[in-house]
């Protein structure tokens, strides 16, 4: 069976992907810093590297052979990367560009890179692939111009690409203690704490969440499928649209909890 890298193999994407690609039967090695994923989360089939993906040496020893790259991993702390600006250039855009030009020194034939609707900032949604970038914080700026990197380094030595865009994800294995992200898991764990969810602004903003299952659908058909092949594509429901207040209400009826949000 064909060999696959997954790199952020420890975090709440990573991983899953990593469970779907044992199953079907696939080689999987993954890395992972485990700075922001949990080595409980990777399955015992996965041959596991702990090291930096901005490791270029390193990255293409474990390319060898390997036919597919997904890079998931990432410092996805977009509020965070106002504060951190060098850090997540590293660990974002540096780290992207290992990982790319390693996929290009070993021939992979494709690469999937995980980017983000921080490519779209502020713009009116929905977020249509047509849509021009227009990133709000360095975190989004990162991700796009890892987005480029991967186009034009593919484009001139023959490599398929592909750019997935997930929007707001949810399911097991979703980090919980991040005070940055995943307002789901962020309402869980105060609930059972015995505190109130707290809710920035009025709480009838709106989201779409994908749950975890289906996006690794989405993802498992970006690698070899001739549809997905150079292409940017969102991954998330246009329907179903919930506000943060009925979120809150949702979590406070799994939890037992009545606690009014703050």
């Amino acid at each position: 069976m064909d060999k696959v890298l997954i790199t952020g193999v420890a975090g709440f994407l990573g991983s899953h992907l990593a469970d779907q690609l044992v199953a079907k039967g696939y080689e999987v090695i993954g890395v992972d810093t485990l700075l922001g994923g949990d080595i409980e989360n990777i399955n015992k089939k996965v041959k596991f590297f702990k090291f930096d993906c901005c490791d270029l040496e390193k990255i293409n020893r474990i390319c060898k052979g390997v036919k597919y790259i997904y890079h998931c991993a990432a410092t996805a702390h977009e509020g965070l990367s106002v504060f951190a600006p060098v850090e997540f250039t590293k660990n974002n855009l540096l780290a992207s560009s290992s990982v790319i030009a390693s996929g290009i020194n070993n021939k992979v034939k494709r690469i999937i890179y995980c980017s983000s609707t921080a490519r779209y900032g502020n713009q009116k949604g929905p977020f249509t692939e047509d849509m021009k970038p227009m990133p709000v914080d360095p975190y989004g700026i990162y991700k796009v111009a890892g987005e480029e990197v991967l186009k034009i380094l593919c484009k001139l030595n023959g490599i398929e690409w592909v750019i997935a865009v997930p929007h707001n994800i949810i399911g097991p294995k979703q980090k919980y203690d991040d005070p940055y992200r995943n307002v789901v898991s962020i309402f869980i764990n105060r609930m059972l704490q015995g505190k109130p969810p707290i809710i920035y602004g009025d709480g009838n903003q709106k989201r779409c969440f994908s749950y975890i299952d289906d996006c690794i659908y989405c993802l498992l058909k970006m690698m070899d499928s001739e549809n997905t092949k150079n292409q940017i594509i969102n991954i998330g429901p246009d329907e179903e649209f919930i506000t943060i207040n009925k979120v809150a209400e949702i979590c406070s009826n799994i939890t037992g909890s009545n606690l009014k949000p703050e």
